[in-house]
């Protein structure tokens, strides 16, 4: 996907006044110039979390989150920042322009008609099973019936090849109903692809309906007894996750930071009634390490809950794989004396589950059984292919400090020096990193460390900057980014610069989606002392004063030869902004 253009993002910003959005999730109260609540970040009673109408942003004094309302979305929903434009562009009603590889506007429209065909199929489905009392039947014997499907949004497609279809080509364009994959076209015609199955809808993080599992509910049939939708536009089953859209509001997820794995809808929806909400399910899939990377906004920790037969545990050693490589925190609970966890929960309750859970082993741990298994360590050989094994899959983590202690657990079941065992580990990185990395070269020269002094001197400057914001018209004149002695002060400046050329106003807020996080901590450093004025109107007598601490600060530059050329470029990129603008 291409990059939303940063005007876009501004607009979106803008069009979202950060008390707004914050108050329809948490109840605010008006103290000063600021509106106050207990975080949503972290556990107390006493409100430390503040939202500033005119800084637009946010910041806890007791945990310390800080940012603005792209960030509380992000954080509070759990989203990507795409994903998060997007929510808050259709808060407001924008429609979110794009750079070089963006959706065309053709696309987007697409997608919103994909979107509304799904919503429109699921009452469909749910319709169709108010309708038909073998599918009830089967989801009550299942104890899948009346409010837990409800709750689920559990349907049916019934078992006839064009019902869909025919009512869809009514409603809908071609190009929207191919996009969702529901009907496919034949040589004989249009048909449906779901029939004769109870449906499942499958939600993205953002509660979107974007495909749906189903089951035959003949038993008997020769047919696949899982179907899920066919890849698409909007169904991409190794980035998504049953139950994802749940997570955020998990309160077992935030009592015990762990995400739980199992391997099926009703395993999932079994695990959410009994209290256990914390659960999801790929997609009749392995684990994938985007799925995981999606778990990470959420926890932690992941749990593995699979049963207990040779194909559990063949899966369960498959996701160890995937998240020793992502260096996820992972354990592992295999059910016993059950089919799996959704037949657990039902013959032996939320208890069942539990025991289960305070069984579970540490991933690596597993990873080192199943390996003993297949090979006696005992015997030279077949240690030594025990080590390639456990080299390949350790060499594949990212953390250098993961690798060396797997490492040292794996010398230590097989029995080797410390110092074997992390030489075959770093050649199986090596060879992993020759096939899916290029090497980044870097070509930084060394800066001197700055003194907390300078930054000191620099933090104030920018201050007050941010109260005399009309200065910066002649700001960049003076000093160029380069003078500033971090990385951070830099990007904070330049951001600085950019905003008010191009909005002619300083909000706080407005920076944040452009900032590195280093420049975010500073302008977090920078608010701390910050007396923003409600009123950025000018006065010239501040100003010159300023200007004055500007020219101090550049003459003291210890990167004036850097710096000049940074002024340089500054300068060439205003100008073709300039002629952009004209």
């Amino acid at each position: 996907m291409g990059r939303i253009a940063r005007d876009s993002i501004e607009e979106v910003r803008r069009s979202n006044d950060i008390v707004e959005v914050i108050a329809g999730y948490l109840p605010l109260q008006k103290r000063g110039g600021a509106f106050w609540a207990c975080c949503p970040f972290h556990d107390e009673k006493t409100p430390s979390f503040n939202a500033h109408p005119v800084r637009q942003t946010y910041k806890c004094f007791g945990c310390g989150e800080f940012g603005s309302v792209i960030d509380f979305v992000m954080k509070h929903e759990k989203l990507d920042f795409i994903e998060t434009i997007e929510k808050l562009a259709a808060r407001a009603n924008i429609t979110l322009r794009y750079e070089s590889g963006g959706p065309t506007q053709a696309e987007r429209s697409l997608r919103a008609r994909a979107l509304d065909m799904m919503l429109w199929a699921q009452r469909g489905f749910v319709a169709n099973l108010e309708r038909h009392q073998p599918a009830r039947q089967y989801l009550e014997s299942r104890g899948l019936g009346g409010e837990v499907a409800a709750r689920w949004g559990i349907g049916y497609a019934p078992d006839e090849f064009t019902r869909q279809s025919d009512a869809a080509l009514k409603r809908f364009d071609v190009q929207t109903i191919e996009a969702t994959g529901l009907c496919k076209r034949g040589d004989r015609g249009w048909y449906d692809f779901f029939r004769g199955r109870v449906t499942f809808p499958i939600r993205d993080a953002q509660a979107r309906i974007v495909g749906f599992g189903a089951r035959l509910l003949d038993p008997e049939a020769k047919a696949q007894k899982y179907l899920n939708s066919a890849e698409g536009l909007l169904f991409h089953k190794s980035k998504l996750l049953y139950g994802i859209d749940l997570l955020a509001q998990s309160q077992m997820l935030k009592k015990t930071g762990r995400v739980l794995i199992m391997e099926g809808y009703t395993d999932v929806i079994a695990a959410h009634e009994a209290g256990f909400d914390n659960a999801v399910a790929p997609l009749g899939t392995a684990l994938t390490l985007e799925q995981l990377g999606l778990l990470r906004r959420y926890g932690a920790g992941v749990t593995l809950v699979l049963d207990g037969d040779d194909a559990g545990l063949a899966a369960a050693e498959r996701g160890v794989n995937v998240c020793l490589e992502a260096g996820v925190d992972a354990r592992v609970a295999v059910v016993r004396g059950a089919k799996d966890p959704f037949d657990l929960i039902r013959n032996g309750g939320p208890a069942a589950l539990q025991a289960v859970l305070d069984a579970s082993r540490d991933a690596f741990e597993f990873k080192l059984d199943g390996v003993r298994a297949r090979h006696d360590f005992t015997r030279p050989v077949e240690a030594e292919a025990a080590l390639k094994e456990l080299a390949e899959t350790v060499g594949r983590a990212e953390s250098d400090s993961l690798r060396e202690l797997y490492g040292r657990k794996a010398a230590n079941a097989l029995g080797l020096r410390e110092g074997a065992v992390l030489q075959a580990i770093g050649e199986a990185r090596q060879r992993y990193t020759r096939q899916s990395q290029k090497a980044e070269k870097s070509d930084k020269p060394p800066q001197a460390a700055p003194t907390d002094a300078r930054q000191a001197y620099e933090r104030e400057v920018l201050r007050q900057l941010f109260e005399c914001p009309r200065a910066l018209s002649m700001a960049a004149e003076i000093v160029y980014p380069g003078a500033f002695s971090t990385a951070g002060l830099q990007a904070l400046y330049r951001e600085m610069l950019n905003a008010w050329d191009e909005h002619r106003e300083l909000v706080p807020g407005a920076l944040l989606a452009e900032l590195s996080a280093e420049g975010r901590a500073e302008l977090e450093r920078v608010l701390e002392q910050l007396a923003l004025p409600e009123n950025q109107s000018s006065n010239p007598e501040r100003e010159a004063a300023l200007l004055k601490e500007l020219k101090n600060l550049a003459e003291h530059a210890q990167t004036q030869a850097k710096g000049a050329h940074s002024l340089e470029e500054l300068r060439q990129k205003r100008g073709k902004k300039a002629r952009k603008q004209a």
